[in-house]
């Protein structure tokens, strides 16, 4: 019987001028699952190390407050900054909560980010 769990926050970006930049600033800091131009947008997808949810958005926070004011424009103008809180499905516990701070969800906000939720069918 698997558990309900917290996977990771993935961060999706999309942006009509070129986030590379942006990506070789953070370095080793993000893993990078996909980083490509596609008809005239450049789409991004990252991780960070961390396990839990507010060390991670406390993580992307720090990266993104970091950036140089002409990175941080760039930032500024993707079309979506996505922070897509991945969970796996499972059969327990039959109710189940995971709460992000209002700190969390403060630095989210400051840094213009929208929150999405992933829930992945267990592989049981």
């Amino acid at each position: 019987m698997s558990e309900i769990h917290f996977l990771n926050i993935d961060l999706d970006i999309e942006s009509k001028e070129d986030i590379s930049p942006i990506v070789e600033f953070w370095g080793d800091a993000v893993m990078v699952f996909r980083l490509e131009e596609a008809e005239g947008v450049w789409l991004g997808s990252f991780e960070t190390s961390e396990d839990a949810q507010n060390d991670i958005v406390n993580k992307y926070h720090q990266l993104i407050t970091s950036l140089p004011p002409n990175l941080r424009a760039i930032w500024d103008r993707c079309i979506k900054r996505i922070f897509d809180f991945g969970f796996e499905a499972g059969s327990s516990p039959r109710v189940f909560q995971s709460a992000l701070s209002q700190s969390s969800i403060s630095k989210l906000a400051e840094i213009g980010g929208a929150i999405t939720v992933t829930i992945y069918a267990s592989a049981d």
